[in-house]
């Protein structure tokens, strides 16, 4: 079995903070992108993640996600862990979507897993549900896990995108940030639907937090640098990822 998760990088993105946690997240605009993790999901005695070959000691997702049923994840990707990919987000998704081939969970119940597991450990506020549904440019219209929160995958022209990280960034001070200008961005975005507006408007919404790039059409989200047209020697490349997660 092999299961394929794409990441999340989000350029404008405003925090929900409802009593009920699986309602917790946030609505914002993000890109739903390749390169995909690939991961082969196994049962085992314990619980383990396996990133390139190298043991996760400190993945605090798995705190909440061993309760899905022990399972070990081997994962394969480009992309590294801590940079503002939505990583442990698509770690979390795949755990949840190996418990369901492994031990017959709800499907409901594991995603809602997943996204909790997100939620408490300060990881991450919408990346599971854009990961799990896909659709390139994905605009988060309601908070929540998948079956509570929603999504609407907008249609863009592609360009070409590629990503630079840059260095590990705590993920907590982000996500607990309001800034009220997202909303107007949001609504600014919708009016033009456009991938050019969308890092226009991403690029607004990162400076106002502190986070600057120096190349032109881009932004930097967390630790890295996203960029739209051009892709230096050494930079990952990106497409859209229409599908999101999938079991094969």
């Amino acid at each position: 079995m092999e299961i394929i998760v794409p990441i999340n990088i989000s350029g404008i993105w405003y925090p929900i903070y409802d009593y009920d946690i699986r309602k917790r997240g946030s609505i914002g605009l993000s890109l739903v992108l390749n390169p995909s993790i690939l991961v082969i999901p196994s049962k085992k005695e314990e619980s383990k993640i396996i990133f390139n070959g190298n043991e996760i000691h400190n993945f605090p997702n798995l705190e909440y996600l061993r309760k899905l049923g022990k399972i070990q994840l081997n994962i394969k990707s480009e992309i590294p862990l801590g940079f503002g990919y939505g990583m442990s987000g698509a770690i979390s998704l795949a755990y949840a979507l190996a418990s369901h081939e492994l031990y017959n969970i709800n499907l409901q119940e594991a995603l809602i897993t997943a996204h909790v597991s997100e939620v408490l450990s300060n990881n991450g506020l919408g990346d599971v549900i854009a990961e799990y549904y896909g659709g390139g440019l994905v605009y988060r219209k309601k908070p929540g896990a998948p079956g509570y929160g929603e999504v609407e995958k907008i249609s863009v022209d592609w360009d070409v995108i590629c990503s630079k990280p840059i260095s590990k960034e705590s993920t907590e001070i982000l996500i607990k940030t309001k800034n009220e200008n997202a909303l107007r961005y949001i609504s600014e975005f919708l009016s033009n639907k456009t991938l050019k507006n969308f890092f226009f408007l991403s690029r607004k919404f990162t400076e106002e937090l502190g986070f600057y790039s120096p190349y032109p059409n881009s932004f930097r989200k967390k630790g890295l640098i996203l960029r739209l047209k051009e892709c230096d020697e050494g930079w990952i490349k990106h497409t859209p990822a229409m599908n999101g997660a999938s079991v094969h």
